[in-house]
């Protein structure tokens, strides 16, 4: 009965997205390229309905997010999406990862990931060319079950940040990121968890609070040095946890190479 209510709403949900695509292409509005994508998107049910599942079966919901997310990629930050992605050797320093999804879930079923700032070196690449590289990642994540049903928590890990990264993180680029990930992406942020933040820097989330959405603000964890890592443990099991966040697990083994396989020569 729970799966037949479920197609059930993924058959309503869509006949209802695809009104709603039908008036918007009606009216003529929106730019070329923004108009293209969705043409095409709409001629992809799989694609429509992970957009229409992780915005809780709210067609408008989904449609506003599928059109955002063609607006980010083609007109407000087109920069961000490039035909050629910065190399994922950026996501590794001394033989270790600095940002990647592990392949243990969470106590609710939620996949993890993580971003090591202060393990990256500002002085051969950018944060913008970072979150570059992330991106593909993220998409990929997008088709993944277990992020659809369940969601994601990510872990911004800041040990040995400095003020060369720290000026890294500007309202301008915040701001992008949130537009992407939370505006633009059917993606369930179940967590997004500041770990082990020098105190001195955690201005830059005192900055970015008052734009973020409240259910957003509610799912923030902002965890200084003193506490290290135990705040963290408290939400997710060691267990799954790579050493570098205070877990039982070596890097290799934590990371998932389905999503990005950071060790392999290709």
């Amino acid at each position: 009965m729970v799966k037949l209510n479920q197609e059930t709403r993924v058959v309503d949900g869509l006949t209802e997205m695809r009104q709603i695509y039908k008036d918007y292409d009606a009216a003529e509005i929106g730019n070329e390229a923004v108009r293209e994508f969705l043409a095409t998107s709409f001629q992809d049910e799989a694609l429509l309905t992970r957009y229409l599942i992780g915005r809780k079966y709210r067609p408008q919901h989904a449609f506003d997010t599928l059109l955002s997310y063609a607006e980010v990629r083609f007109v407000k930050y087109p920069d961000m999406f490039p035909a050629t992605v910065p190399p994922k050797e950026n996501f590794i320093r001394d033989n270790e990862p600095i940002f990647g999804i592990l392949k243990g879930r969470d106590s609710e079923g939620r996949l993890v990931g993580y971003f090591r700032s202060g393990m990256w070196d500002p002085s051969k690449c950018t944060l913008e060319d970072l979150a570059r590289t992330a991106l593909p990642v993220m998409e990929k994540v997008l088709l993944n079950d277990d992020c659809l049903n369940n969601g994601l928590v990510f872990i911004h890990e800041s040990g040995g940040m400095g003020f060369a990264h720290a000026k890294h993180y500007t309202f301008s680029l915040i701001m992008r990121m949130l537009n992407i990930y939370w505006h633009s992406f059917p993606m369930k942020l179940k967590g997004l968890y500041l770990v082990n933040v020098p105190s001195v820097f955690t201005y830059i989330y005192t900055m970015a609070k008052p734009f973020a959405p409240k259910k957003l603000k509610d799912r923030i964890l902002l965890s200084t040095t003193s506490r290290k890592f135990k705040d963290l443990h408290q939400r997710i099991s060691p267990d799954i946890l790579p050493t570098f966040l205070g877990g039982t697990l070596d890097p290799r083994e934590a990371n998932d190479p389905e999503f990005i396989d950071l060790f392999s020569s290709d």
